[in-house]
């Protein structure tokens, strides 16, 4: 049961006093039942607005006035017949029935209505956060919905640096003083709750608590409330809610702590995997040129003398093919390295048709007997890092030039939000494996035959917030993709 509040016996009094004086002012017309009525009516009211303690309490005052105004002799509380007790008796037993019917009704209606309103917090608290993302997502919801609880001043801080630090705070721009400093860092290095000073005493205003237990030596943040008054008839509800909140608050911060470990466990996963597809590659890649390389220098050692310069200089033009391929290998190996550490891109706005171009002409330098033709309409400008796009599409060209005899086309145009630029061939085109790989959120591990070019490119395809695809082209063979956004803001080339 709620404890009574002096407002509760002032309104109680107040209605005892309304029916007093009117049934005073009408007693000589007015039945003696009519008039009981009205005092069990005055009960009724005030347990039912007040609670069951001011009900009874109402009960005895509405005994009280019946036997002043009804009871002889008048306007007295003596009572002169003993039928005069055993009437007022049953009249006090059935106003306190009254009373603690009503009285009680109220208080299972307080009680449910409590529950309902602790559920409604606890329900909307719990969706937010969930879309918590950060530790400082989960402390500004926290304390928002402490602010609402508590009816009163609510902040979260935590430790940056050695000092603490304001995460949020309800109202804005609440500033926490000395006191509240080292309650909250007493909280946070103790990991116990500390209890807001008594009224009229110094100290904190505020309760704080420890979000969480410490972990892998670093403190957990702390959130603090205006304490709440014990007067209040919902402090009960409002209290249970608080510390379920804050339960769930912690529970939101462990869910945060073990989601970046499993990150970070995902990504070491991922780089060991690249890492061995990385290294099956080399050992694929690796072998031919440098098997050529050494045969050329040796027989140029061993053999000088008896090789026609013809002879001679066909060796010497191996051994630079096969470098410049070494070449294009180890800048492969840095930007697929790039790729592992978790590249920081330099976005900027970018001609996507200068940087498909800039690749074409670097590709026929590469390889002069190809047939690489480009179709590059003016393109819309887009956000992304111009060496690393340029890079992308020379690896598929490489691939093409490697793979699929007949001229290579480099395209680009637009479709949607989206800016589109293909490599497509006339070659047998992609096994599915790869195909399907390109596809997928998977990084590491690309399928056998992929080389060091495909990932990479899909790397770079994903790091510029695009993606990577292979489809049929319209003459047969295989056409390469990258799709890139458009974003709102950009302008034509």
């Amino acid at each position: 049961m709620s404890s009574p509040t002096l407002g509760g016996f002032a309104g109680a009094a107040a209605i005892l006093i309304v029916v007093a004086v009117g049934v005073g002012s009408a007693r000589h017309v007015m039945p003696e039942s009519v008039a009981i009525l009205l005092f069990l009516t005055a009960v009724l009211i005030s347990a039912a607005g007040f609670g069951f303690w001011v009900g009874i309490a109402s009960a005895f005052g509405a005994l009280a006035g019946f036997n002043f105004m009804y009871v002889e002799p008048h306007f007295t509380l003596h009572i002169a017949r003993p039928g005069d007790i055993i009437k007022l008796a049953v009249f006090l037993l059935a106003a306190a029935i009254t009373g603690f019917i009503s009285g009680r009704l109220r208080e299972q209606a307080d009680a449910a209505n409590g529950r309902a309103a602790a559920l409604e917090v606890l329900s909307q608290l719990s969706t937010d956060l969930s879309l918590a993302r950060s530790q400082t997502d989960v402390a500004q919801i926290t304390v928002r919905h402490l602010h609402a609880l508590a009816d009163g001043p609510a902040i979260a801080l935590g430790m940056t640096g050695g000092d603490l630090q304001v995460l949020a705070a309800q109202p804005q721009g609440y500033v926490p003083n000395a006191s509240e400093l080292e309650a909250a860092d007493v909280a946070m290095r103790r990991g116990r709750v500390e209890f807001a000073s008594a009224q009229g005493w110094s100290g904190s205003r505020l309760t704080f608590y420890p979000l969480g237990a410490k972990r892998d030596g670093t403190l957990p943040p702390v959130v603090g409330h205006l304490r709440l008054p014990t007067d209040r008839r919902d402090h009960g509800w409002r209290e249970q809610a608080i510390e379920v909140m804050l339960r769930q608050a912690g529970q939101a911060l462990e869910r945060l702590a073990l989601t970046e470990e499993a990150e970070a466990e995902r990504r070491r996963a991922t780089s060991e995997e690249m890492r061995a597809a990385l290294l099956a590659s080399l050992s694929h890649d690796l072998r031919t040129p440098l098997a050529t390389i050494l045969g050329s220098v040796t027989t140029l050692r061993e053999l000088r003398a008896t090789l026609s310069s013809e002879a001679q200089g066909d060796l010497l033009a191996a051994i630079e093919e096969e470098t410049e391929r070494l070449g294009r290998y180890v800048e492969k190996l840095l930007q697929l390295t790039r790729l592992q550490a978790g590249m920081e891109v330099h976005m900027a706005w970018v001609d996507a048709g200068d940087a498909a171009m800039a690749s074409v002409d670097r590709a026929r330098r590469s390889w002069p007997n190809a047939r690489i033709e480009a179709h590059l309409p003016p393109l819309p400008m887009i956000r992304a890092e111009a060496g690393l796009l340029e890079q992308a599409v020379f690896n598929l060209i490489e691939n093409a030039v490697k793979y699929a005899p007949g001229p290579i086309r480099v395209m680009g145009e637009v479709r949607g939000r989206e800016l589109v630029l293909s490599v497509a061939d006339r070659g047998p085109g992609l096994p599915a494996a790869i195909a399907a790989w390109l596809t997928s959120d998977e990084m590491a591990r690309p399928p056998q035959g992929a080389g060091l070019g495909l990932p990479i490119s899909k790397g770079i395809a994903t790091a510029l917030g695009g993606s990577i695809a292979a489809v049929t082209a319209p003459e047969g063979g295989a056409m390469m993709e990258i799709r890139l956004p458009i974003p709102a803001e950009s302008r034509a080339a």
